[in-house]
């Protein structure tokens, strides 16, 4: 089948308007993408075989084998350790790895942060029942071995929202002038049967509409061959001036368009053209240089030790091979004879004829051991780039709870390195999906009416995810020092707690922790409850006094002062003595 290029696609048929501009483009982006698109088929070959889609295929040959470049899996394996390391060290569906905010004045509003606390959960509600979780791996493995990931998002009736991760190969991107990617195009291949369902019939009136779809097509339709292959053209990008009318908010006439086309088509018409308000797809990138579209990532970096590996296993196995059954010589008496080189078998070799008989061609003594210690050096530095062991620990985090604390103290310096990428992630994935969480949630009715103090505000996000937590745990760790040094001092200083700030320290302590804002109380709570303390303190001290003043009463009355004692004496009333 042809490869989606320049030369090759199906450039017999005119194409005009829309059609034609559409299709230049793509090919323009695709021309551009053309140096990493060699790169993606070698990292494909070596490090992630069932990964990428560079050749329009048959249903029959997708299935085929990919691993015949790949002895040592070390790369593979390692890229599967990256990935599910990030998803239980990012967005693991085993814990809660985002919380809202807003001001932090209104934080200590105690509606506020209940009303926070069930937007959580209606969000992590909602990505538990999409596929999200399934596709953020696919989005992670992605990063890991081609640097780029797109994930395409769309409103779901059932579940919201639906995400759907492409691989490489299989599409093309553009930035605008902020270097934020709004332009998505991909060639891939539908059924007649997929065609007919999303772009022919309407559900509603049962009509079918051909426009835009080839004579093949519908023929095929015809002779019921539902489910043969036809080549499918889709661009999403900005609607420019003039493409528009601001005044109307319909698909015809939003920020974005969204448009799909059959290359075979003999008509100009396009098979659809819808409209999004917002780029409808997340491209996160491992990291970008000036004036680059793709990322790059660790399968790049590592990509020369991972080849070197292949051919550091194939020589070894080769000289075991000799060493074990080598090339054999033989007198030219024997040829046309029966000769074996089998366990307990005998070949006869008639010593008088001069010779040696049929021995090896030659020794091969190989020296197993070192070439064992160097293919470990290589392993190792496979492993390290894609930062297995910080990962593999990651993993195991969801089997007990890890604290981030553990993390900090085993691997500081990855994650110092890691910074940015993490960064990078969140503001490029994770935070316009969870905005769009919120605004499908939002416009589905599934949120509760908002407290009026939030008229206005802003709502934020904040990560505690475990990753995001080692990062913030220097904090934690200084804060635990400073409360430590204090507890130390109070035996010999009683007045240094009075320097310290003890609500506020928790507060931070908690929130560098990621702790649930149910478990802290809100300032207007916290002083209630202390003046009730108080007010309860005085109570029981009025009374333990009224008690002891009672008592004291009746002692007094009933004290004897007609004989002389202590009392008589201070009140100078005791009896005289004769």
């Amino acid at each position: 089948m042809p490869l989606p290029s320049v030369d090759n696609l199906h450039t017999t048929i005119p194409l005009k308007g829309k059609k034609s501009a559409l299709y230049r483009r793509y090919v323009k982006l695709e021309n551009d993408r053309s140096s990493f698109r060699s790169h993606w088929m070698e990292i494909s070959d070596y490090i992630a075989p069932r990964r990428g889609r560079y050749l329009i295929e048959g249903q029959n040959s997708r299935g085929r084998k990919r691993t015949t470049k790949i002895i040592d899996s070390t790369g593979t394996q390692a890229l599967r350790v990256m990935a599910a390391g990030l998803m239980s060290g990012m967005t693991s569906p085993a814990r809660p790895w985002h919380r809202r905010k807003v001001s932090d004045d209104l934080m200590n509003n105690g509606d506020v942060r209940r009303w926070l606390s069930q937007v959580e959960m209606i969000e992590r509600s909602i990505l538990h029942k999409s596929n999200f979780y399934n596709s953020i791996y696919t989005v992670y493995t992605e990063l890991g071995a081609f640097g780029t990931a797109p994930l395409y998002r769309q409103p779901s009736f059932d579940d919201v929202i639906r995400f759907r991760p492409f691989t490489a190969g299989e599409y093309v991107i553009a930035e605008n002038d902020q270097g934020v990617v709004d332009t998505l195009g991909r060639h891939f291949t539908m059924t007649v049967g997929q065609i007919v369902q999303k772009f022919v019939h309407d559900p509603d009136t049962g009509a079918m509409d051909w426009t835009g779809v080839s004579k093949a097509t519908r023929r095929l339709w015809d002779q019921s061959n539902y489910d043969e292959l036809v080549e499918i053209l889709h661009v999403i990008e900005p609607r420019l001036m003039g493409e528009r009318d601001y005044g109307k908010d319909d698909n015809l006439n939003m920020p974005f368009k969204s448009c799909y086309l059959e290359l075979a088509s003999e008509s100009d018409a396009l098979l659809m053209e819808s409209g999004y308000r917002k780029f409808p797809a997340y491209v996160p990138r491992w990291d970008v240089l000036s004036g680059d579209v793709y990322g790059r990532c660790p399968g790049m970096d590592t990509l020369g030790d991972i080849k070197q590996l292949q051919h550091q296993q194939k020589r070894k196995a080769q000289a075991i091979d000799k060493m074990v059954n080598p090339p054999m010589v033989a007198p030219t008496s024997l040829k046309g004879k029966p000769s074996t080189v089998l366990p307990g078998q005998t070949t006869y070799v008639d010593p008088m004829q001069g010779g040696q008989g049929f021995v090896p061609a030659y020794q091969v003594q190989p020296r197993i051991n070192e070439l064992q210690v160097d293919i470990a050096e290589v392993q190792q530095r496979i492993q390290r780039g894609f930062y297995a062991d910080l990962f593999a620990m990651m993993i195991n985090s969801d089997r007990r709870q890890m604290t981030a604390t553990e993390v900090v103290e085993r691997h500081e310096e990855k994650l110092v390195l890691l910074g940015p990428v993490l960064q990078r992630i969140n503001v490029e994935l994770l935070d316009p999906l969870l905005d769009d969480v919120f605004e499908y949630a939002l416009e589905a009715g599934l949120l509760p009416e908002p407290p009026e103090a939030l008229a206005g505000e802003e709502l934020e996000v904040e990560y505690i995810s475990l990753l995001a937590q080692a990062q913030q745990a220097v904090a934690a760790s200084s804060l635990e020092r400073v409360m430590g040094f204090a507890g130390n001092l109070v035996a010999v200083f009683p007045e240094i707690v009075d320097g310290i700030n003890s609500d506020e320290a928790l507060r931070q302590y908690a929130d560098i922790l990621g702790t649930s804002p149910d478990v802290i109380i809100s300032d207007e709570e916290l002083q209630a409850k202390r003046q009730a303390r108080a007010e309860e303190q005085q109570q029981m001290q009025a009374m333990q006094q009224a008690g002891q003043l009672a008592q004291g009463a009746k002692v007094l009355s009933e004290t004897d002062t007609q004989n002389p004692n202590a009392l008589t004496d201070l009140l100078g009333t005791g009896a005289s003595v004769v």
